[in-house]
């Protein structure tokens, strides 16, 4: 079984038969990722329907570089489990083709490009507050240093400076890059950067958990990147 997202952002499936043997007819047009045109043969009303032709379009493979392919299954398995039959969601199939093209000229990036994703598929699912403005006071100009279930981003000024879960200086600096760069832009991994490096897995956290825990991908990714 295959699965595709459609261009309105709805998640597609088919059944493709003997595509994992190797001289199987269109086998390149169902690597992640790939932008193909694809046929469905079967009643209107039937559950899976058999895929009768895949023609690959685009593909952000770029041969000989691991981290990309890696992150690119990580792609492929979160878009898999946010889109929703039946569900149209043209927001998914922007950020999908975003990412994708910036992963195909920026291949280097991979890492920053995953993490650009994140930040939008939680925003997508509506599980990410805009951090222009504090969830507690209001406030839009203290430093972000929490973020909370229930009240969002909280600021320096109405937040207790100890505590656990504070975040470091710059993570409003960082947020608002996310949210105003597009995916061809999107910040590089800095491991130098206390701000992105804690923005990046607590977004990342959240989404995960979102999903119903760790993805096989990931712990691929954690592996050997």
């Amino acid at each position: 079984m295959v699965s595709f997202l459609g261009e309105h952002g709805e998640r597609l499936a088919g059944v493709a038969r003997g595509i994992k043997k190797p001289t199987a007819k269109w086998v390149a047009a169902f690597e992640p990722l790939g932008l193909v045109r694809v046929t469905f043969f079967g009643k209107e009303q039937a559950d899976l329907k058999r895929i009768t032709r895949c023609d690959l379009l685009a593909s952000p493979l770029t041969l000989g570089h691991l981290e990309s392919s890696l992150v690119m299954a990580c792609l492929a398995d979160l878009f898999d489990r946010v889109a929703r039959e039946g569900v149209e969601d043209e927001r998914l199939y922007r950020l999908l083709s975003a990412c994708t093209r910036a992963l195909k000229t920026r291949p280097g990036q991979a890492l920053g490009i995953l993490a650009y994703a994140e930040h939008w598929l939680l925003h997508c699912l509506g599980l990410l507050p805009h951090p222009g403005a504090c969830g507690r006071c209001g406030g839009s100009d203290a430093p972000l240093v929490l973020f909370s279930e229930e009240q969002g981003w909280c600021c320096a000024a109405c937040t207790p400076a100890e505590g656990p879960g504070l975040l470091p200086p710059g993570v409003r600096e960082h947020l608002r890059r996310l949210r105003t760069a597009p995916a061809e832009e999107a910040p590089p991994l800095d491991p130098a950067d206390p701000a992105q490096q804690a923005v990046t897995a607590l977004l990342r956290q959240r989404l995960l958990a979102e999903l119903g825990g760790r993805l096989r991908s990931y712990e691929v990714l954690w592996r050997l990147v």
